[in-house]
């Protein structure tokens, strides 16, 4: 890399040393089989997360379509500000990648230390305040009604207020899968889930000696499970027993020169993610706006928990495919990481496609499992039946990226959702939803054009293979 991010401050890199932990390496062995060793923990513990959503909008379901409204609305604008953290975790992992796949052991544990502090540092002093002091006005800006601000705001303070322990545990995720152990991340997701959807029902509707606190209780909920796995993850992670290590007793300084790397890698990444959870909440707004307003919010936000499947099985790929490239860049097999960045994208593309057939044959009786309320169900039923038509697109695209990051090319992966998710998305979306009067079938169909745009310029940019002459390490 020729940006100045080497520095002779580095630590010299060892000679290849096996990491300990369920590690996968990447650089050798069958391709296929070791993406599905790599990924198969990741989309386990993406389809956990996404039974978490469901249950989440489930139980707050019981309150009424304005509960439903208030937590999408209040997860849209808590993962916006969240987008913050990509800049830390995402240059984690890629580093973390490049380093295990060369054996720098060394270099990839001070990688990871310092994602820590720079993580309690921009949490506790930026995201916490600035969320605790805005959540009504933002809660007000999406379009949120009166009843619907009851129910949000002290929910989105609550994941605010513990917003740390969240965003550790993204860095902890990213720096094991970065290693190639993506089995101990799905471990630790595995008890902070079951955690939270117990917690979810013991405070949502005050079981037993527990208060009722409604939708509030699920940011409760959230947060103290957040808080157990973060605990338990720094506690792996200064073991010394695993593919990366946290080492307690050495220094804890700042090394700038990681800093350099972590955000060259991550701004971009972090940049794409704020400003796709801003088209998202123009998504929101542009809905509030039709005549359907907050049924086509409510319509939405099920629709998404649902279709969070797919999401979440592309985010899982784009996760793998990110430390595939990246370990195989690392010893400099640009071949075998262009290979994976394909294959992987074809994995996310194909599963898509089956379970966009299934949200389509099936969407009335899914939308049915959330809401009684008659215009939510065929509002929801409209949205997965048209949104399941761009599914494998968006996540092969999510593939895409990730390998492309892996690579140290992040932004490429940037200017692309710029160009088609933060603008073209919303333009059409509103053109055809509000301008031509289309409703909240325009937001559907605009969306459906911009992932597929999305996706055929990712796919012209990575055949191109500019990013296999990035150096990084």
């Amino acid at each position: 890399m020729s940006d100045g991010c080497n520095s002779s401050t580095s630590l010299p890199s060892p000679p290849r040393t096996p990491a300990g932990g369920p590690r996968v390496d990447m650089t050798q062995g069958l391709l296929l089989r070791q993406i599905i060793y790599l990924s198969w923990p990741i989309v386990v513990g993406s389809l956990l997360q996404v039974a978490v959503g469901i249950a989440d909008i489930k139980m707050v379901g019981v309150i009424g379509s304005d509960a439903i409204a208030a937590v999408g609305m209040g997860r849209i604008v808590v993962f916006t500000l969240i987008a913050i953290v990509f800049a830390v975790s995402t240059g984690v992992q890629v580093l973390v990648a490049q380093y295990s796949g060369k054996g720098d052991r060394a270099n990839a544990d001070a990688t990871v230390k310092q994602g820590l502090i720079a993580i309690v540092l921009a949490s506790l002093g930026v995201i916490t305040p600035v969320g605790l002091a805005l959540s009504g006005w933002i809660m007000a800006r999406l379009g949120a009604t009166e009843a619907v601000m009851v129910h949000g705001v002290p929910y989105l303070q609550i994941l605010f207020g513990g917003m740390v322990f969240i965003l550790l545990s993204f860095v902890i995720t990213a720096a094991l899968q970065g290693a190639g152990d993506t089995l101990t991340p799905l471990i630790l997701l595995l008890g902070a889930n079951a955690l939270n959807i117990l917690l979810n029902y013991l405070l949502i509707f005050g079981v037993g000696p527990f208060p009722r606190l409604g939708v509030p209780g699920a940011g409760v909920a959230t947060i103290v499970s957040r808080f157990l796995a973060t605990l338990a993850g720094l506690v792996i992670l200064m073991s010394g027993r695993f593919a990366v290590t946290v080492h307690l007793r050495r220094s804890w300084a700042i090394r700038w020169d990681l800093w350099r790397k972590i955000f060259y890698l991550g701004i971009p990444a972090a940049i794409q993610g704020f400003t796709r959870s801003v088209a998202f909440m123009a998504l929101i707004k542009i809905l509030s706006l039709t005549p359907a307003a907050m049924y086509a919010v409510s319509a939405y936000t099920i629709a998404g928990q649902i279709r969070g499947i797919t999401i979440m099985v592309g985010l899982a790929l784009m996760a793998a495919a990110t430390t595939a490239v990246g370990q195989n860049m690392g010893v400099g097999d640009t071949q075998r990481a262009a290979a994976s960045g394909w294959l992987s994208a074809r994995l996310a593309g194909g599963f898509s496609i089956v379970a966009a057939i299934t949200y389509a044959l099936l969407a009335p009786a899914l939308i049915k499992l959330f809401t009684t309320d008659a215009q939510v169900i065929r509002i929801g039923t409209e949205a997965l039946i048209v949104l399941a038509i761009s599914e494998s697109f968006l996540t092969a695209g999510m593939s895409l990226s990730g390998s492309l990051r892996g690579a140290g090319d992040t932004y490429s992966p940037l200017y692309i959702s710029l160009a088609c998710t933060t603008v073209l998305g919303p333009l059409v979306c509103y053109l055809l939803a509000i301008v031509l009067e289309m409703g909240a079938m325009g937001v559907w169909i605009g969306f459906d054009i911009s992932v597929v745009a999305q996706l055929l310029i990712l796919a012209w940019k990575f055949g191109q293979g500019h990013w296999q002459q990035i150096r990084l390490t």
